[in-house]
């Protein structure tokens, strides 16, 4: 495998928020949180909808796009 930093990979930590205060303030880093709420609903399963009920009727001629 190459050298993982010509790679672009990300670099990801855990930190507290006086680090993260200091970090916001630097142009290069970009900062964001994932909560367990994000990832639990990311993960659940999804209910199937049918098109049909969400597209106006004066639509249903292209209904096939929606499917």
């Amino acid at each position: 495998m190459d050298n993982p930093s010509k790679l672009g990979t990300l670099n990801i930590r855990i930190i507290r928020a006086t680090p993260l205060a200091q970090l916001a303030k630097k142009p290069k880093h970009i900062i964001f949180a994932v909560t367990m709420t994000d990832i639990k609903k990311a993960l659940a399963l999804k209910k199937h909808t049918n098109p049909a009920t969400k597209v106006l009727i004066e639509y249903y001629y292209r209904l096939d796009i929606f499917l």
